[in-house]
């Protein structure tokens, strides 16, 4: 209702018992005392700014804010929308101001932070390849970390780059620049920077693929050395060599519940490419995961390597460089040169054209591998539909690769090859 307000009117207005009462004062427009039912009494002020839109304005409580202090500012109000200023949209506008001014005054290390613990930890599936990107972000943005992200150039990346590349290794360093892109994109697609100074660094240049392919007799060489390397990291590298699975993310995170002891093989649920892949034991596998129960009984579930019962083994280089040393002190005592450098990864090739040379289908070694299939080879589609054909081929072929690794191929041939000349 409309009235002429006064402060003995107010002290006498009845307390509404559940909802609002509102008083419009006639002697400023747009000024209004609202009365709750908690019993509080707000000045609200209501004003249609000139070609914009109607806003509403508390001012305060009554007594706090007095009759003529809210007819004071109502006027201002009242100025201010009959010029066309929003007071409301100048406060909004003000705090996103505010809000970029802060967004743009945080750190490196800041941005960062929220970005593995939003994107990578949400998004990467846990392992090497995660932790990875982390380790590299940290590590070569941390001259930069206390930097305001906005201040980040081009340059300052593309020297982080060109410093890696510098020390020889153009595939870090192309990797590097690829954490960088997709860090500073995201930044940018999340409102944290304007631009993305990493989309144009270069490449610290074009890397050669890797063809390092140990021959049977060097996989012999690293298979017999394995047995110097202790119960667990020696059976580790066997059933490497063995199954020819991803070293790190598949054989290293084996877990109990994974084996199928019945039909000789275990079930990667979540390997590198995202489909279940199954995976034959060969005798020799089978008796390699056999000797590591612990206590002599089979566990329901839990990894088969670890130290601390919940986290796969770590620090793989000081193992990898211990084989190596058992390889080349054989070889040194036997007057033979020290073996060319190779890496777990490498025993992957190794298989996969060892059973290619003895005939084994080219489509069976690659799904031994898990391998996406690509151009002659069946197609990605029928490769999701087709994941758990050629079972007794795979078994098949990792069984000969078993006799292959501990000699026993040659003599079948030998023999295979007596039996056809006297027939």
């Amino acid at each position: 209702m409309k009235t002429n307000l006064t402060n003995a009117f107010i002290e006498k207005i009845d307390i509404p018992k559940e909802g609002y009462a509102n008083y419009s004062d006639v002697k400023q427009p747009g000024l209004t005392l609202r009365a709750s039912f908690t019993g509080a009494l707000a000045w609200v002020v209501q004003k249609k700014v000139k070609r914009g839109r109607r806003i509403f304005v508390t001012l305060g409580n009554y007594p706090s804010v007095s009759l003529k202090a809210a007819r004071a500012q109502a006027f201002v109000l009242q100025t201010e929308a009959e010029a066309g200023i929003d007071r409301i949209e100048m406060a909004q506008q003000a705090e996103a101001d505010k809000r970029l001014q802060a967004l743009a005054a945080r750190s490196v290390k800041e941005i960062l932070d929220t970005y593995v613990t939003t994107h990578i930890e949400q998004n990467l599936k846990p392992g090497k390849a995660r932790n990875d990107r982390v380790a590299q972000l940290r590590t070569h943005l941390s001259t930069l970390s206390e930097e305001r992200i906005r201040n980040i150039t081009r340059s300052h990346l593309q020297l982080i780059v060109d410093a890696k590349a510098a020390q020889g290794k153009v595939v870090m360093a192309n990797r590097i620049r690829a954490a960088l892109t997709a860090f500073f994109g995201w930044a940018e697609k999340r409102g944290h920077i304007e631009n993305n100074p990493a989309e144009r660094v270069q490449k610290a240049g074009k890397e050669k693929p890797r063809t390092r392919t140990p021959s049977l007799e060097e996989v012999r060489e690293i298979w017999d050395a394995t047995f110097e390397q202790g119960p667990n990291w020696g059976a580790y590298f066997r059933l490497c060599i063995l199954t020819g699975q991803r070293s790190r993310s598949e054989v290293m995170s084996m877990r109990w519940e994974w084996i199928e002891w019945s039909k000789s093989r275990f079930c990667i649920p979540n390997p590198k490419n995202g489909l279940p892949h199954i995976v034959h034991l060969s005798p020799a596998s089978v008796a390699e995961i056999q000797a590591l129960k612990p206590n002599g009984e089979i566990p329901q579930t839990g990894l088969l390597f670890s130290t601390t019962g919940t986290t796969p083994m770590s620090d793989f280089t000081k193992p990898k460089a211990r084989l190596d040393a058992t390889i080349n002190a054989r070889r040194s005592k036997a007057g033979l040169p020290s073996m060319a450098h190779w890496r777990m990864h490498d025993l992957r090739r190794a298989q996969a054209t060892a059973l290619a040379e003895a005939g084994v289908d080219e489509g069976v070694v690659d799904r031994i591998q898990n391998h996406i299939a690509g151009g002659s080879r069946a197609s990605a589609v029928a490769a999701v539909y087709n994941r758990a054909q050629k079972l007794p081929e795979r078994a098949e072929a990792l069984d000969l690769w078993e006799d292959m690794v501990l000699g026993r191929w040659a003599a079948i041939v030998s023999i295979k090859k007596t039996k056809n000349q006297e027939g």
